[in-house]
């Protein structure tokens, strides 16, 4: 009897951690193994999904701080503010857009105008439309950081 309540509280065990399982493959079905690190690298350029920030440079103030978020379903969230001592906050959502491997197009829809964003180790960086990455000393500072 004894054996009996045993194999079926081991089988019962057994369902429900092959049901976890199952679920953590369904959540992670058909994304690249990397997808599931913390921080992805440029070597998977395909999980760039998550929030960026950091402060652009700017000519007439002490710089642009922006927060990008990039969601799954090619939608996006632009949050700037102008560090000129008004600080007003500029909220823009859209859609974006992959060109290539690596870059990302953000479309403004009332507008249509578009900015692009390189997909870099850690982060994102705001590019011209072929994709070139600022360079010199003031390169470091076209980056947002990966949150």
């Amino acid at each position: 009897m004894k054996k009996k309540v045993f194999l079926i509280a081991f089988a019962a065990a057994a369902l429900i951690v092959a049901g976890c399982r199952s679920n953590t493959k369904k959540e992670n079905a058909g994304k690249p193994a990397c997808c599931t690190e913390a921080v992805p690298t440029e070597k998977c350029a395909s999980c760039f999904y998550g929030t960026y920030e950091g402060t652009l440079p700017a000519a007439d103030c002490e710089g642009i701080r922006t927060t990008l978020v990039l969601n799954e379903d090619t939608t996006y969230d632009l949050t700037t503010v102008y560090l000129d001592g008004k600080e007003e906050e500029i909220k823009t959502s859209g859609v974006y857009e992959r060109s290539g491997e690596d870059l990302i197009v953000l479309i403004t829809p009332s507008t249509g105008f578009k900015t692009y964003y390189k997909i870099v180790e850690n982060g994102v960086a705001l590019t011209d439309a072929e994709g070139k990455s600022a360079e010199g000393e003031l390169a470091e500072f076209y980056i947002l950081k990966r949150k």
